[in-house]
């Protein structure tokens, strides 16, 4: 294993944020196939305790294992960065959309993009979520049933829930902590685990603009949104709807959804609809404050949980719970890919998008996901005024 410098990991996640499409399961695989597998920056339980560390901590799942690799790496330095590069390129590019959106009002085409993307994108969840579990699950049966009780969880109660973590962390201790593995005093390895230095909030808040009226509003509410929802990206999407539209009336609905097409059909975190909603509201400003507000706690809270983590990962306890989490987190992201693919598939078209999407993805290895989203978009707008479907609202 070779750690990479700041610079290597800046570029890579800087390229990511620009390119990775999919979603949460989608973007934690790729990390996993680039990091560990094929450059080995990290290792597999190094990857598995972020992994662990991203779903027992609030804010959106792909982000804060990216912030994790960074601080793994070089320390809060490290994850500040990371997090910075990881939500630059979606930044400009959703800024570009949305200033766009509001000056020719271009929800007919945003429309067609989601009609013929969509499909595309839940067809990358899922064969990122197959291949994520097999490589976590393997043949543990015990690690199977927590995940599959995790799916079911999730589709019936059509969320991800802490809870569900919680009891399988706990389930865990008793199920996959190693046996007969002493419990040392922390390590030289681990106490060597770079802390969070005192000087690393106010780094933090020397960063925030100065925001005032509508831009403070708008950062009060995406801040709370990322430090009180647990889940994928996907999920916060759903906690905002509620406020943005049925409380606050910042948005009608058909705008918040075109937000949230944005926000899918946008490489990087889904959560970046934050930032589209933001410019709609504040403009570009609004747009930054509602991106700062939404990213911060996990770069906060990441680099405060890592090391605590980190420095007792010997701890058979420890291993135990983060199994048990990570194969429930495997479970709910599942399950989460039908909650999302379920509004998107409605005629035999997306039916016809998501197979062949699957299929291509499954079994020609050539063909890039970029070229793939590419396609459903163009398929969406030749489709979408032609055939008008009503089932979209």
């Amino acid at each position: 294993m070779t750690r990479p410098s700041l610079a290597q990991l800046v570029v890579y996640f800087l390229k990511l944020g620009a390119s990775g499409f999919g979603g949460p399961v989608a973007l934690a695989n790729y990390m996993r196939a680039d990091l560990f597998e094929r450059r080995k920056w990290f290792t597999e339980d190094e990857y598995g305790q972020g992994l662990a560390i991203a779903t027992a901590l609030p804010g959106p799942m792909a982000y804060k294992l990216a912030v994790y690799c960074g601080y793994v790496a070089h320390g809060a330095l490290g994850g500040i960065a990371v997090g910075l590069a990881f939500a630059l390129a979606p930044f400009v590019l959703v800024v570009l959309a949305a200033f766009v959106y509001a000056r020719y009002a271009a929800s007919d085409t945003v429309r067609g993009l989601f009609y013929g993307v969509g499909p595309v994108v839940v067809a990358l969840i899922f064969n990122a979520s197959w291949d994520l579990g097999v490589k976590t699950l393997k043949r543990d049966v015990p690690a199977w049933i927590v995940a599959v009780t995790a799916v079911a969880a999730t589709i019936v109660l059509k969320r991800e829930l802490a809870i569900v973590f919680l009891m399988a962390g706990v389930l865990g201790i008793f199920l996959f902590a190693p046996l007969r593995k002493p419990v040392p005093e922390p390590s030289a390895d681990a106490a060597a685990v770079p802390m969070v230095r005192a000087h690393t909030f106010p780094i933090l808040a020397a960063a925030l603009p100065a925001f005032s009226g509508i831009a403070w509003q708008l950062f009060a509410f995406f801040f709370k949104a990322g430090l009180w929802v647990f889940g994928s990206g996907l999920i916060i999407v759903s906690f905002v709807k509620a406020y943005v539209v049925d409380q606050y009336h910042w948005l009608d609905n058909r705008t918040f959804l075109d937000a949230v097409a944005i926000g899918m059909i946008s490489p990087g975190p889904v959560v970046i609809t934050a930032t589209f909603v933001g410019y709609i509201v504040g403009g570009f400003l609004g747009a930054v404050a509602a991106t700062v507000g939404i990213f911060l706690p996990s770069i906060v809270l990441t680099i405060v949980g890592a090391p605590i983590l980190m420095r007792y990962r010997n701890n058979s306890g420890v291993m135990g719970f983060v199994r048990g989490v990570t194969v429930a987190v495997v479970g709910a992201l599942a399950g989460t890919t039908y909650l999302v693919g379920r509004p998107v598939i409605g005629d035999l078209l997306t039916l016809a998008l998501l197979i062949g999407a699957v299929a291509a993805t499954r079994f020609t290895k050539k063909i890039a996901d970029q070229a793939l989203v590419a396609g459903g978009a163009i398929i969406g707008l030749v489709a979408y005024p032609l055939l008008h479907p009503t089932w979209i609202q």
